[in-house]
């Protein structure tokens, strides 16, 4: 039985998860009969009574064949919030990371076939869940590493036999067979049912999408490359048939694909064709998708939580908000004595004004009347003197006080 071998290259270093099961096994096997440089990784959740099993059946395996083994072990406390697949698979990869580096692999290697890329992509069809590829892909990246997957056009009952005739070691995960999780449910009480004919059929209706995507993908590169470089982009800039797909790429860059559903992508576009010109809308991560004034992007949560800065006197400084330097626009600056530190640099607060040369005004209006974002508002700078007193908004007002002199003292946004 062939795997795809033009996926991996034997003067490489791989990492390669094995977990016992006869998939893993039988690509451990092959990969080591076949001379890769290979670094076995075993994970252990101790969610089963007979999981040490499968730690003695790899760590023999390994020790019998002079292979690298690295064993990690984990235990309920890890992983008790939040869904336990979506957590144990974060954790499987942060171990795997941890090798990856040390020996400056070139790949993860994994033991996904051909049947738990049809069980993906019936479940993502139930689920509607068609904005992007259908099923699993044999090459992508997972935090930063390539992962590969050289089973995939293998079935599982050929990899069984295989096993079984060439006395490969392996160990059933009872729970496998169980029916706890969509997964295990799909792969029991339905597709265990399918004739062969029906899962060609699965997929070639996979592959027909996915070719469809990979076009879409490629036109809508220009668009999303102008994302990623300006940090937000006009949202009607993009044709009606690229949307979908845009939104897709940019929500991956900040949450799992697998949350990443249709009906997200459909509330986001509702909120954006909604007549109200400033939208923030908080995604299924720590996230937040913003509209404003038909311009998009998204922003980690923590970006918009206020801050607090005090200066006794003049240092060049800069922070993610905003940089205080010697030169700039005559907008951004003041004239600072002694007499005026220490200064405060912080975000606005609830009732703060400031007295122009055309009289007191409340910073909310001012930013208003601007036409600066909401969002934005919770970052902008204010500078006020020592006696607390608001002097310069940088680009917005100046206290009437600080307008005649040059500026020495510049805050840039």
């Amino acid at each position: 039985m062939k795997i795809n071998e033009q996926l991996l290259n034997k003067n490489e270093y791989y990492v390669i998860g094995v977990s016992g099961g006869c998939d893993s096994m039988f690509l451990l096997d092959t990969l080591r009969k076949k001379g890769y440089h290979i670094l076995v990784a075993h994970v252990n959740y101790n969610l089963r009574h007979d999981s040490y099993v499968d730690y003695e059946l790899v760590s023999e395996y390994c020790a019998k064949y002079g292979l690298p083994f690295y064993y990690k072990e984990f235990h309920s406390h890890d992983y008790i919030d939040g869904n336990f697949q979506d957590r144990a698979r974060s954790l499987r990869y942060d171990f795997y990371k941890e090798i990856y580096r040390l020996y400056r692999c070139q790949g993860v290697v994994l033991g996904h076939h051909l049947d738990d890329h049809l069980e993906t992509i019936y479940m993502q069809l139930q689920r509607h869940n068609t904005i992007h590829y259908l099923g699993i892909k044999e090459v992508n990246y997972v935090k930063d590493m390539k992962v590969i997957r050289p089973l995939m056009p293998c079935y599982k009952k050929d990899i069984l036999s295989y096993c079984q005739k060439h006395h490969i070691p392996y160990h059933d995960d009872y729970t496998n067979f169980e029916t706890d999780f969509e997964r295990d449910r799909v792969r029991n009480l339905v597709l265990k049912d399918y004739t062969f004919e029906q899962k060609e059929d699965l997929l070639k209706r996979a592959s027909f999408h996915n070719e469809r995507i990979k076009e879409l993908e490629f036109k809508v590169q220009t668009y999303y490359q102008q994302y990623v470089t300006d940090g937000q982009i006009y949202y009607y800039y993009i044709p009606k048939e690229l949307r979908n797909i845009f939104l897709y790429l940019i929500l991956k860059d900040v949450m799992p694909p697998q949350l990443i559903s249709y009906s997200l992508i459909e509330e986001i576009k509702h909120q954006i064709n909604s007549v109200k010109p400033n939208i923030q809308m908080n995604l299924p991560v720590n996230y937040l998708f913003i509209k404003e004034y038909d311009n998009i992007y998204i922003i980690d949560k923590n970006k918009t939580k206020g801050y607090r800065y005090e200066f006794s006197e003049f240092v060049p400084f800069g922070c993610e908000h905003f940089h205080l330097l010697e030169n700039g626009h005559i907008n951004e600056g003041v004239y600072l004595t002694k007499d005026d530190y220490p200064i405060t640099i912080r975000t606005m607060k609830e009732g703060d004004s400031i007295m122009t040369s055309s009289g007191t005004k409340k910073l909310s209006r001012l930013f208003i009347n601007a036409k600066i974002p909401a969002l934005k508002r919770k970052t902008w700078p204010i500078v006020l003197n020592k006696d607390q007193t608001i002097i310069l908004v940088p680009h917005i007002a100046k206290n009437i006080d600080y307008l005649t002199t040059k500026p020495n003292v510049f805050v840039i946004k």
